[in-house]
């Protein structure tokens, strides 16, 4: 092989066409036992450039086969290396930017955080709710009315329908027991 060095140096490409050749397989199997569990086809990646960094400093190549031999397999390590550093911080900035992302769609379409989804959004449960209301028998839709929207204590619910305040307490009852039957859903 030093013979084979010695013309590479020489920047004889059919030479290093021959190294390759006679390298490139072992080489990417080595590559693929760092890479396998992110991903195995950057083996090839990693050999090409490489090979390639041999070719571009021929020049610099001492001629015994165990220095080159430890060369190819110490710049595959460390290119490895390289490679699933750089694929961590990928995985850590594309994680960070995901989280960011998350949190500006979430505060955007989050009712308690967008005015204009909130306003929707209780605009859309106000329907809902006046709908199911709607839905009452007649009395217990009045004695509800009076007491959510007009703010009236039971006693003064029973003194302006003329009804007993145990009556008043039933259709509370009653009114609340159908709208939480029928708001279940929500």
């Amino acid at each position: 092989m030093s013979g084979l060095v010695a013309r590479i140096k020489d920047s004889d490409r059919e030479a290093f066409d021959q190294l390759c050749r006679e390298r490139y397989a072992s080489l990417i199997s080595y590559a693929r036992l760092f890479l396998s569990g992110v991903n195995a086809s950057w083996a090839e990646d990693v050999v090409q450039d490489v090979l390639f960094g041999v070719w571009q400093n021929r020049k610099s190549l001492r001629e015994d086969d165990a220095s080159v031999q430890a060369y190819l397999i110490r710049s595959v390590y460390n290119r490895c290396i390289n490679y699933l550093k750089k694929a961590r911080r990928a995985n850590l900035l594309g994680s960070w930017y995901e989280e960011k992302i998350l949190s500006i769609v979430g505060d955007c379409w989050s009712p308690d955080r967008n005015p204009v989804i909130r306003s929707v959004f209780n605009a859309d449960l106000r329907d809902i709710i006046s709908e199911a209301v709607g839905k009452l028998p007649p009395r217990c839709r009045e004695v509800f009315t009076l007491s959510y929207l007009e703010n009236l204590t039971n006693k003064e619910i029973s003194e302006r329908l003329g009804i007993s305040l145990s009556t008043v307490e039933n259709h509370m009852y009653l009114a609340l027991k159908q709208l939480r039957a029928q708001l279940s859903g929500i």
